[in-house]
């Protein structure tokens, strides 16, 4: 073909692979072509200059409608990162939806969804003389009309049932955890990168994006208002991304907050203090970090407590948590109105008793513990069962 012609000569050392293309293409093989077309942009070392650009313009565009359309959406996906422009990157994905009709709804929604990100990532326009204020509010604007249009898609996406294909979920909350991670709150971009990790194995992610996302997720686990649950993310391999690398502590910091262990916490962060305080999501909110760990050792503390046995000395509990015994109240309190345990106070016994207590992912250690328990309950109920079996008196006929 004459594009070919013209893009062997800029690239010589894709000649073979852009003949392939061709003779796919000449053999009317478009299965065959799809695939090779995927493998061919996923290549980095096939993206040079705008030879991507070119590759749809000149060649895909000629039969884009014989192609699986969703495996087209994710090519643009592909392509549209050789854009330097924005808007032409915005024309780009405009001129595919034009043609819903031919796509379908997943592809539709992946396209969609890849709009957005360009939006998101796009400069705000300078607001002249130098106003930061202006550029703020400028920015603050633009974030709020793209996180209307991300809910008004997350019915549609939540609606994709049957599909064998995650990539539309996959890129619907990297767009999520991207829109939370600049505007707030940490927990709610803890709980979308949980969501994309659902979605999105770790080999399928670049190492250096991958060390980004759990140092990321880190901090706003530590850092995140309602994030209590720890073995949500330690339950993932997302957290290994960090072994071997200056940011490996934060891994051993999440794994140390799952434990609510204060001992092993005091000891971390005075080995790691200057790369903790170099975090300002951390260092800014210290103290509502150590408040985080002293509640979590109050429910480990419950949890660990038999169920019969959850009426705790405020003594118990100072001991567990490493408070003075006239915080124990407040503590309780604060608890409670995190929704993290239910239960009652007896402030002139100095007793808390506890109901309920947040379920919460567990460890191989916390696991092992409640099948401990649970050996010791069934070990109760037969002993029970044969108390009962052994008194009762056997009825004549």
């Amino acid at each position: 073909m004459e594009h070919f012609e013209g893009a062997v000569l800029s690239y010589p050392e894709l000649a073979e692979r852009y003949g392939k293309l061709g003779q796919l293409f000449d053999k009317k093989l478009w299965h065959q072509l799809t695939v090779a077309l995927v493998e061919f942009v996923g290549d980095e070392g096939n993206r040079r200059g705008d030879n991507l650009i070119d590759l749809y313009s000149k060649f895909i565009v000629k039969f884009e409608g014989k192609l699986n359309q969703l495996e087209l959406a994710k090519i643009a996906g592909v392509v549209v990162k050789s854009y330097a422009d924005h808007e032409a990157a915005l024309k780009f994905v405009d001129d595919l939806l034009e043609k819903k009709a031919r796509l379908g709804p997943e592809a539709t929604l992946y396209l969609d969804i890849l709009r957005l990100n360009i939006r998101l990532h796009s400069p705000t326009p300078p607001a002249g003389d130098g106003d930061a204020a202006k550029a703020a509010e400028a920015r603050a604007e633009a974030l709020a009309g793209i996180k209307g249009l991300l809910e008004e898609k997350k019915a549609e996406v939540d609606a994709l049932s049957g599909v064998m294909d995650p990539c539309v979920h996959s890129a619907y909350y990297q767009l999520a955890a991207a829109f939370y991670k600049e505007s707030g709150p940490p927990d709610q971009y803890y709980k979308h990168a949980l969501y994309l990790l659902a979605y999105t194995p770790l080999e399928a992610m670049k190492p250096d994006a991958a060390v980004a996302l759990a140092t990321d997720m880190s901090l706003a686990a530590l850092s995140g208002d309602g994030v209590y649950n720890f073995g949500e993310v330690l339950a993932t391999p997302i957290v290994s991304a960090l072994e071997g690398t200056p940011n490996a502590w934060l891994g051993d910091m999440l794994r140390v907050f799952n434990k609510a262990d204060i001992e092993a916490f005091s000891l971390l962060y005075s080995t790691h203090q200057a790369a903790f305080e170099a975090q300002p999501a951390l260092t800014y909110r210290l103290d509502f970090v150590k408040e985080k760990l002293t509640l979590l050792a109050l429910m480990n503390l419950v949890f660990e407590t038999p169920a019969q046995e959850r009426t705790l000395s405020f003594a118990a509990v100072a001991a567990h948590t490493r408070l003075p015994v006239d915080q124990v109240e407040w503590l309780a309190m604060r608890a409670m109105s995190l929704g993290l345990i239910k239960g009652s106070m007896d402030e002139v016994a100095q007793e808390l008793t506890v109901d309920w207590v947040q379920p919460r992912v567990l460890d191989h250690a916390q696991m092992g513990h409640l099948a401990a328990r649970l050996g010791d309950w069934a070990t109760k109920v037969d002993d029970t069962s044969k108390l009962i079996e052994n008194q009762t008196l056997e009825l004549g006929i």
